[in-house]
């Protein structure tokens, strides 16, 4: 695959992950009844963290309510980002090439099926009224997406590691994004109300590295 070729992707993947995050970010919006606990902006982050069924009651209310039919529709939404990301991730990786390039497609895809099992396991509670949600099942929602947020941490920073010493401005502030996202998005984990504010800045980075992956490809090569 030429470096034109992969950067042609990469542009379409762009693309695609914008389109699915304006789709994310627009209607259908939750009602003022939905009012997340611990400060966390974002309903679908805030139920991701629910520890309790009081806390799902918070976010949706009890079945059945107009913010669990928004929520099925914004899991539903995040399937398409989520092929998004991974197609970007491994396009990535193989322009990247070595070690760091293996490691970068091995981190998404890894973090593409954790989001996939995060995605069912909200669905999964949408559909129950709160009387039929237990611990067992918040904690296996919560698991898989504290291990999903870590994973793309991780990734963000493998990526970001071939961009912040480079010498373009752009590409340095793809990198720094990336590494800013990922340390919020850690702390997110301890202090939730942070944590949707990591993962924008790790999309930001990551999708500002792709639309220039032509510049890292050729250095790389060179």
């Amino acid at each position: 695959m030429t470096t034109r070729t992969q950067q042609r992707i990469a542009w379409g993947l762009v693309g695609w992950c914008i389109v699915f995050l304006a789709v994310l970010a627009g209607r259908p919006s939750f009602t003022n009844a939905s009012l997340p606990v611990r400060g966390v902006a974002d309903p679908v982050v805030a139920l991701q963290m629910a520890r309790s069924a009081d806390d799902v009651e918070a976010v949706l209310g009890d079945a059945p309510s107009p913010d669990r039919e928004v929520m099925r529709v914004k899991q539903y939404v995040d399937f398409g980002l989520i092929a998004g990301y991974l197609g970007l991730g491994l396009v990535m990786g193989v322009a990247l090439g070595g070690g760091r390039g293996w490691l970068l497609m091995g981190l998404t895809m890894a973090a593409a099926l954790l989001d996939v099992r995060e995605n069912l396991g909200t669905l999964r509670v949408v559909n129950l009224s709160l009387a039929q949600v237990n611990s067992g099942m918040l904690d296996a929602l919560r698991f898989n997406s504290v291990i999903k947020w870590v994973v793309l941490a991780v990734a963000i920073t493998v990526l970001a590691s071939a961009t912040v010493t480079r010498k373009q401005w752009y590409l340095r502030t793809a990198g720094g994004l990336g590494l800013v996202g990922a340390a919020l998005t850690v702390a997110g984990l301890f202090y939730n109300s942070i944590l949707v504010w990591g993962g924008l800045l790790m999309i930001l980075g990551m999708l500002l590295t792709a639309a220039t992956l032509k510049v890292i490809t050729h250095e790389s090569a060179s």
